[in-house]
């Protein structure tokens, strides 16, 4: 089951945090060419976001949300799953993206590497059942002390 679930996550994993400063249009374009197998995702589209869910028993249920900025830039995207195993599952295998050298800083944040400007944002104590990956516009100055302070 496992070897089948990472051969589900594989593609799925070409979308996380990749669109991240990418247009809306080319978000929008990602990810209408993606298929996982059988499951249709669907989508919603508001001025400022574009949700797409996945839905299927074949798969591990989740809703990927974009965030546009007045530029139409992607700024952030959050990932919400139904359970926080779930959401367990989709943040690791976030992190193991070395492209980004995730870093831990606390118990809720994770920064990529400076010149790649983001955060891994979890929710405070509770349920964990989303979190979201930010643009951030820090200095190397703030970067420095962001991780040096663990």
């Amino acid at each position: 089951m496992r070897i089948i679930l990472g051969f589900l996550l594989l593609p799925m994993l070409s979308f996380c945090q990749k669109h991240i400063n990418q247009s809306r249009d080319g978000v929008m374009k990602d990810l209408k060419n993606y298929k996982p197998g059988s499951i249709s995702p669907l989508f919603a589209e508001t001025d400022s976001t574009i949700t797409m869910s996945v839905k299927g028993t074949d798969f591990l249920p989740a809703d990927f949300i974009y965030e546009f900025d007045k530029t139409g830039k992607c700024k952030s995207e959050k990932v919400i799953a139904s359970c926080d195993s779930c959401i367990n599952k989709w943040l690791q295998a976030t992190l193991k993206m070395g492209k980004y050298g995730w870093k831990k800083i606390n118990e809720n944040q994770y920064v990529s590497k400076f010149e790649d400007r983001m955060m891994i944002e979890l929710p405070p104590e509770g349920a964990m059942n989303n979190y979201t990956i930010l643009r951030m516009e820090w200095t190397k100055v703030l970067y420095d002390l962001l991780t040096s302070a663990k």
